[in-house]
């Protein structure tokens, strides 16, 4: 059953607001930009927040890919383990962000490594390379990681990251993973919400 709104005492000072609302903003107001010259969106990273803390299990789902980010702080020096899937490569660090993989008869191996850390930040880099005999290739990059939302989120913004394959190169200046934190402890891959 459907009830129909009739006009009651709220509706003249909702038009009233809605229409000074519109008025107090000029027609020739700029709005904000998000977008370069060539046409893409411009990437706007969120605000680092020092609340939270990093141990715990974080993760990151887009079309592509999965990953999972286990953190934990040892002596004041933050470990991690990452375990990533996207098109058939599936890889698993260490506690050292170390790994090597096989998808059928080719070989990948991954290494991730920080170079600075506090209560706040991390940053260092990875190289992943990836040789199956025809179309191997080779990526690194740079990132800086913080928490953000009240640290529930962890912002992976990565710099510099080039891939080369096959004579060609590819490089992205800025990118930016946001993580979500699915839990305090170390969960398992099967317990994250993909």
């Amino acid at each position: 059953m459907f009830r129909v709104l009739r006009p009651g005492r709220w509706s003249g000072a909702v038009a009233v607001a809605a229409a000074l609302g519109v008025a107090a903003v000029p027609s020739g107001a700029q709005q904000p930009e998000y977008t370069t010259a060539y046409g893409r969106s411009t990437v706007i990273a969120p605000e680092r927040t020092d609340a939270g803390n990093w141990t715990g299990t974080w993760f990151y789902v887009n079309k592509r890919r999965k990953m999972a980010l286990w953190m934990r702080v040892e002596d004041g020096t933050a470990k991690f383990m990452l375990r990533s899937q996207e098109r058939g490569k599936n890889l698993l660090t260490d506690w050292d962000g170390q790994a090597s993989y096989h998808v059928g008869d080719a070989a990948g191996e991954f290494s991730m490594t920080l170079d600075q850390q506090d209560d706040k930040t991390i940053s260092g880099s990875w190289a992943w390379t990836f040789d199956d005999g025809q179309r191997g290739w080779k990526e690194t990059a740079d990132f800086t990681m913080y928490r953000t939302s009240h640290g529930r989120q962890l912002v992976m913004s990565i710099s510099d990251w080039q891939r080369d394959q096959g004579g060609r190169s590819e490089k992205r200046e800025f990118q930016v993973w946001t993580f979500r934190k699915a839990s305090r402890r170390q969960a398992l891959w099967a317990e994250l919400p993909f």
